[in-house]
């Protein structure tokens, strides 16, 4: 098993994003009445996975026209929420150079996750739960358009008791590529599991911005579901306690892991 971080850029948000309780107001992690010299600087990552053969990118990133076109590109709400910071050259397609992918695998909708989907070809296919798809098209506010215009593959779930929220998926059927749905930060979102020669790592999207969230409970701002953040958070500690774990890997950690 073999993941490589895959940093697409920065982005500039409230210090709400990743802890909430720097912050009283509840929606302070859009940036709304906050000084915007005062915002930090958080990485945006996607993940290039190769585990039982299989070749897989885990969330995009920032898009290319994040660089050249980012007000465009995201709409004047999400580019004030969440500002990119990037070279064109850092979008994952120019750092991956057509190394093959067998599939894309989405943590969840937000922009900083599905931008760079803009840059991959149609055929390469696009796994994403189906209440994320649902969700995205609901809550536009949050989401934009970014979301829409590619045919996702609904991951299906089926009951299993030792998941988190009791549905998980076996994704390609030989045991190296677990999905969990996780209806915590957005409605959908779903954190992998990788597993090969006796070890695994998660790659938990935005179920917790570092090893911080989740070993003190760190609530993040944007949330679905805040007591099933917090559940999940400690599920993630009880997992990287396990002597098993090789690492846990989150969308904006500033540590590579």
């Amino acid at each position: 098993m073999e993941i490589e971080t895959i940093r697409t850029g920065w982005t500039l948000v409230s210090s709400a994003v990743p802890n909430r309780s720097t912050h009283r107001f509840g929606l302070a992690y859009t940036g709304l009445f906050q000084r915007r010299s005062r915002r930090i600087k958080v990485p945006v990552k996607c993940f290039y996975v190769q585990v039982g053969g299989h070749r897989l990118l885990v969330d995009a990133g920032w898009s290319v026209q994040a660089a050249d076109h980012p007000l465009r590109h995201l709409g004047f709400g999400l580019w004030f929420a969440s500002e990119p910071v990037m070279d064109a050259s850092e979008a994952a397609r120019n750092q991956l150079k057509g190394r093959p992918i067998d599939a894309i695998l989405m943590t969840h909708l937000d922009c900083d996750h599905v931008s760079g989907l803009q840059d991959f070809p149609d055929e390469i296919p696009v796994y994403a739960s189906k209440a994320e798809v649902a969700y995205a098209r609901k809550a536009r506010p949050r989401y934009g358009s970014l979301a829409e215009g590619r045919d996702y593959r609904q991951i299906p779930f089926v009951d299993d008791a030792s998941a988190p929220f009791g549905k998980a998926c076996d994704l390609f059927g030989d045991g190296s590529v677990t999905a969990y749905l996780t209806p915590t930060h957005s409605a959908g979102s779903v954190i992998y599991k990788m597993a090969e020669g006796g070890r695994f790592s998660l790659l938990v999207g935005d179920n917790g911005y570092s090893a911080d969230s989740w070993e003190k409970g760190l609530l993040p701002g944007p949330l679905y579901d805040a007591n099933n953040m917090r559940a999940c958070l400690a599920w993630i500690r009880r997992q990287a306690a396990d002597e098993s774990c090789a690492g846990v890997y989150c969308a904006h950690d500033p540590v590579d892991r």
